[in-house]
Formats: structure tokens, sequence, C-alpha cells
């Protein structure tokens, strides 16, 4: 990490790490995502994995959200963390690497022309308000991001206010939002993020990011890490770590 890049951290509270990831382990996590869809489901065998996840959504959403659930034990996910990125998150967030612990890894599918589960403007950080130190990571699986095609928003330095007063609620009956307040005005200073598979995005543990809207035709799968910095006296307590946003 370059001393820019330490300070455009600090300063703006993210920070993209460009084609981190090798594209076999993306390949691979997809796999994984495939054949969990492909479970009691023998007509999808010659679908795509657009298809495959458009065909199982019309079937039934928690096959999407069991699925998408269980990569996180899977071996691609583990495979990704010999790619030096632990390494990249210590060097720019400052955190000791012996102190570092990750939550399950999951995949977030948002479906095209359909918001029922996009985010709105949150703080990773108030879902684990036990952890002071936060940060998560963020990349594409499937396909390129962008405007309009499905990817997130933040609010460069909106982190430097620390944890926001927010607003709780269940979307859909079940889907668990912790929206933050913005600052009058501050939503125009948005940047909509662009990335390509094997991108990964660092965000603060307190910076306001939203879902932007998946306006394409197809699906779009993108990958979150959380990553816990704790101090060396906290008690360690398991279930923390396997907190389900949706219920």
């Amino acid at each position: 990490m370059t001393p820019a890049q330490v300070d455009s951290y600090t300063e703006n509270g993210y920070e993209i790490f460009p084609q981190v990831f090798r594209q076999e382990l993306i390949d691979a996590l997809a796999q994984t995502l495939r054949r969990c869809l492909l479970k009691d489901y023998s007509q999808g065998a010659g679908l795509s994995l657009n298809d495959l996840i458009l065909a199982r959504e019309a079937e039934d959403h928690s096959l999407i959200y069991k699925a998408s659930q269980s990569v996180g034990s899977s071996a691609a996910a583990y495979r990704l963390l010999g790619s030096g990125i632990l390494e990249k998150v210590c060097a720019l967030t400052g955190f000791d690497l012996a102190d570092l612990h990750l939550m399950p890894m999951y995949l977030i599918i948002q479906l095209p022309g359909n918001e029922n589960f996009d985010y709105g403007w949150h703080q990773d950080g108030a879902y684990y308000d036990w952890c002071r130190d936060f940060a998560a990571l963020w990349f594409p699986i499937n396909r390129p991001v962008g405007a309009g095609s499905g990817t997130i928003g933040v609010i460069p330095q909106s982190h430097v206010d620390g944890r926001r007063e927010t607003n709780t609620h269940f979307r859909n009956g079940f889907f668990r939002q912790i929206d933050s307040r913005l600052h009058e005005g501050e939503a125009v200073g948005e940047h909509v993020l662009e990335m390509e598979p094997g991108d990964c995005c660092l965000m603060h543990g307190n910076l306001v990011h939203r879902s932007v809207p998946n306006r394409s035709a197809t699906p779009r799968v993108a990958a979150v890490m959380r990553l816990a910095h704790l101090d060396p006296s906290t008690a360690y307590e398991r279930e923390r770590f396997y907190c389900v946003h949706k219920s």
C-alpha cells in the first residue's frame, strides 16, 4: 500500500483494490453458488448462472437467499483469503492481523428491476454495534457493476462522524434495515462505484452507503465479507459473528 492510498482511505472511508482476486477464484465462487442453486433442480443443468438465479427466484426467493448464504463456508470462499487481501486491509486501516476476525462471507444477489431487497443508506457497523473498529469488503462476482447495472453508492468522508442515529425497520416484513440519518444535502455527494470482477472495495464500518438499483436485464451477484478488529480484552462471543439480517 502506498501512502497516497492510506491517506485516501483515511480521508474518504473507502478504497478500491483493482484486480486483487484472480479470475479463477471469482469463477470458483460463482460455481459454488451454481451448485447450491442446482440442488433438487434437475431442469437447470443447461442454464447459465444468471438464468438459473431467475428460475429459482421464480420458484421461491428463499432458495436464492439460502444459496447466497451457504457459500461462506465453501472452500472457494477460503481460497480468496490467500490473495493477500487481509494484509492490504491491515496496511490501510492500521488493524493488527492478530486481532482481526472475519464474519462468514455471503453473497448479495440483486435481481433486475426488483428493489425489494436493496439496502437504503446505512453503516455496516450499525449491524454490529458491539464492535468499535469495523470494516467490510464488497466485490462483484458475475459481471462488472456500475450505475444502472446494480452496484453500491458511497458518501465519501461520511465515516468521520462515527455511528449515526438510525431507524430500524423490516422491509417486506422480514428484511431488516438499519437506516442511517443523513445530513442535509449530504446525498448529493454520493459516489457510485464502478468495478470489474477481481476488484474489491474496502469500506470503513462507519461509511454511509446504499444499494444502487439494478436496471439491467440480469442479476447482479456481489460478495460481502465483514471484518471485526477486536480489542485484546474483548470476550469472544461466537453468536455475534453470525448475524442474520433478514429475520
